[in-house]
């Protein structure tokens, strides 16, 4: 059996038991930052609150078909992603309601590979109507080419 202090004397390259400090110091210094780090349960707390104070948002490509959504959008739309992706945001999220002249804005913008802000009712998955503020933005690769959209959605009472 190997004692702690003949490990950390081997350790160091020392025979003196004295010399074992700096490693010692080192272990004490591991467990109080292990101690610092919160337990799992307190990190999945901290990254729920996180994810549920994010608002909504939707990525597309370049031609507008859905490429990314986050939690928040699932929430306020009622669709996953693996329903919603690769299709346009506007074939399952406009309706009756929806404002035409605000829709041309979103599509004038995203034909100009423009940012731009709407106002729109649009359409949950199971019916009802909310209203949100949508601000775009383009995405553009490091060349400068257009990849895609960013929308951020705001509800509005």
């Amino acid at each position: 059996m190997i004692s702690v202090s003949s490990f950390l004397n081997e350790a160091s390259g020392s025979s003196s038991p004295a010399s074992g400090h700096g490693l010692a110091r080192l272990a004490s210094d591991l467990r109080e930052h292990a101690a610092a780090v919160p337990p799992p349960a307190a990190l999945r707390s901290r990254v729920i609150e996180r994810v549920d104070a994010e608002p909504p948002r939707v990525e597309t490509d370049a031609e507008g078909r859905i490429v990314a959504i986050n939690p928040a959008f699932t929430s306020l739309c009622g669709y996953s992603f693996p329903e919603i992706r690769g299709k346009k945001p506007g074939s399952l999220l406009q309706g009756p309601e929806t404002d035409p002249a605000q829709v041309e804005v979103l599509r004038r913008a995203v034909r100009q590979g423009e940012a731009c802000v709407a106002r729109l009712v649009n359409y949950h998955k199971n019916g009802s109507l909310y209203r949100v503020e949508i601000s775009v933005e383009p995405i553009r690769d490091k060349a400068g080419a257009l990849t895609g959209f960013r929308a951020v959605e705001r509800k509005l009472a």
